[in-house]
């Protein structure tokens, strides 16, 4: 069966995550579900994120009752940035009998081109494509690519970004992410709420 991984910063894990990774699990396209937590996005801050730990920990809380979504830090023990190309390659060697399948929101389709290698991870790997709202138009390429399949999973509206904006603003966040994940962040001042 596939395995799926979830790549992302989760700065911080919230619902619509979770639902997206339950809706490939319960509709049984994917044996279970990696979320794989990057400390240093090539696209973002050039700095190690200094909250790694907490946020990976709050990835833990929010996916511990659930033993079909597993938890790598893989991507702290790999050199920076960290390229998904390289972590995927490191996974095949790793684990040479698992087909992995990289789960990705639609609006990264919009400059996957622009990826290191991006060709390298579709010779090596299907894409299952969930719903995001997009700026721009996904490349015709991509939509018609033989490895890239869109899903009708929920629609994430919300973002780790306007979670930590609404928090910014004093707005409140409970609704947005699982209560321990909420009571965990409260306790750990991740975000000084």
């Amino acid at each position: 069966m596939k395995k799926g991984l979830f790549f992302g910063s989760f700065n911080p894990i919230h619902n619509g995550h979770l639902e997206v990774a339950n809706y490939f699990i319960n509709n049984k396209l994917l044996s279970e579900i990696t979320f794989i937590v990057t400390p240093q996005n090539p696209f973002k801050s050039k700095n190690k994120d200094q909250n790694f730990d907490k946020k990976y920990k709050a990835v833990e809380l929010a996916t511990i009752n659930n033993p079909k979504i597993k938890l790598s830090d893989i991507e702290l023990k790999l050199p920076t940035p960290n390229y998904t190309c390289n972590t995927l390659r490191f996974l095949r060697t790793k684990n040479p009998g698992n087909e992995y399948v990289f789960l990705m929101g639609s609006d990264l389709l919009i400059n996957f081109d622009k990826w290191k290698n991006y060709q390298n991870i579709l010779e090596n790997h299907n894409l299952f494509i969930y719903p995001r709202k997009n700026e721009k138009s996904i490349p015709e390429k991509f939509i018609i690519h033989n490895k890239i399949e869109f899903f009708k999973a929920p629609f994430i509206e919300v973002s780790s970004t306007s979670i930590r904006e609404k928090h910014k603003n004093g707005k409140s966040i409970k609704d947005l992410v699982p209560p321990i994940v909420h009571d965990y962040l409260i306790r750990n001042k991740l975000y000084d709420l």
